[in-house]
């Protein structure tokens, strides 16, 4: 219990740093040299220097990030402990599908190394050697002696059938995320109570997503769509899915969500704008459950999330302003681009 009280305060301090809607407006309204001053002094001199590489400032950030996890995760054991542990590993699947895509584009290993997460220790992917591997079907063959080889299996199987970058993406994105599910039904019931809202609608985003890009921008079949989604016992369940995957327009679709995702959507007539509205509502719900008053799992993951989603958004905001975008478009490209995975 004193380590969910010290938990509870670090994340109620952590929480404090975040930075609210107002503040991200007054970001993108402030011109480049004062965006400084509104992000705290620990960036303060990579935020100065307009020559520096935006990936350099984003890796910064990850680091910052990734030292507020490491707080949260070393008093947690067990299944809570494996829970945020392997939502982190998500870091490792961003640098295997840089890798994939990497060796696709014929660029050196050195090249490829240069576009990496650094991760150190934390890393559970053994990068030199997949470095070293002349193409994507050696380097997935490498990869199966890892604490990663189912995926790499199922993965290489996709790859070897299709050849396509979009199916290998898909696929190791989906076996990650039965992963992550399988990791969420292992907690004990009051956490996964807990957890349900957030967890839920980040995962119904995710299927509700590929779900229409798969079907209505990559014309594939209801089958194919449907392999490639995540069953989960969520709103869009395996039933639902099947369902879903049969129709054929954003509007029936829409018409066929059970509640509130149907009220959420309606009247939405494109996918990114359907993507805007899930994004906005899954930092609802970790806003609303990032202000529970004790400590859960889901408030820490709430948090993580949040901080996550954060990152990406002003790092957007940062790349419009060095492009000299206007403020609309920026604000657009940084709400379509604050979830990962999707």
């Amino acid at each position: 219990m004193n380590d969910y009280a010290y938990l509870n305060a670090r994340i109620s301090i952590f929480a404090s740093q975040l930075l609210s809607e107002t503040r991200l407006m007054t970001l993108l309204n402030q011109p480049l040299g004062f965006v400084k001053e509104e992000l705290g002094h620990e960036l303060e001199d990579l935020l100065a220097d307009q020559t520096i590489d935006h990936n350099l400032i984003e890796h910064a950030w990850l680091m910052k990030m990734l030292a507020a996890f490491q707080v949260l995760v070393r008093p947690l054991a067990g299944t809570a402990r494996e829970f945020l542990m392997y939502w982190f590993h998500k870091c490792d699947i961003a640098n295997l599908k840089t890798m994939v895509r990497g060796k696709m584009a014929g660029l050196s290993a050195e090249e490829i190394a240069a576009q990496l997460l650094e991760l150190g220790p934390l890393t559970a992917l053994p990068l030199e050697q997949l470095l070293r591997t002349e193409d994507v079907s050696e380097l997935l063959r490498r990869l199966e002696t890892s604490r990663y080889g189912t995926l790499a299996r199922a993965a290489r199987r996709v790859f070897e059938k299709e050849h396509q970058l979009y199916s290998l993406d898909a696929a190791i994105d989906r076996h990650y995320l039965l992963g992550f599910v399988q990791r969420v039904r292992a907690l004990d019931t009051e956490q996964r109570q807990h957890l349900l809202p957030l967890v839920g609608m980040f995962m119904d985003r995710y299927n509700l997503l590929w779900l229409l890009r798969y079907r209505f921008a990559y014309h594939l079949s209801s089958a194919e769509t449907y392999y490639l989604l995540v069953p989960t016992s969520y709103s869009l369940n395996r039933n639902r899915l099947q369902q879903l995957v049969e129709l054929n327009s954003l509007p029936e679709v829409i018409a066929h969500l059970p509640e509130p995702l149907r009220n959420l959507l309606e009247e939405v007539d494109n996918t990114f704008a359907v993507d805007q509205r899930l994004t906005k509502e899954t930092r609802r719900i970790a806003e609303s459950t990032l202000s529970l008053h004790s400590f859960t799992l889901a408030k820490a993951f709430a948090y993580i999330l949040l901080r996550e989603m954060e990152m990406r958004r002003v790092m957007a905001i940062l790349k419009g302003k060095r492009l000299n975008l206007n403020n609309k478009v920026i604000s657009v490209a940084a709400e379509s681009s604050s979830v990962l995975l999707v």
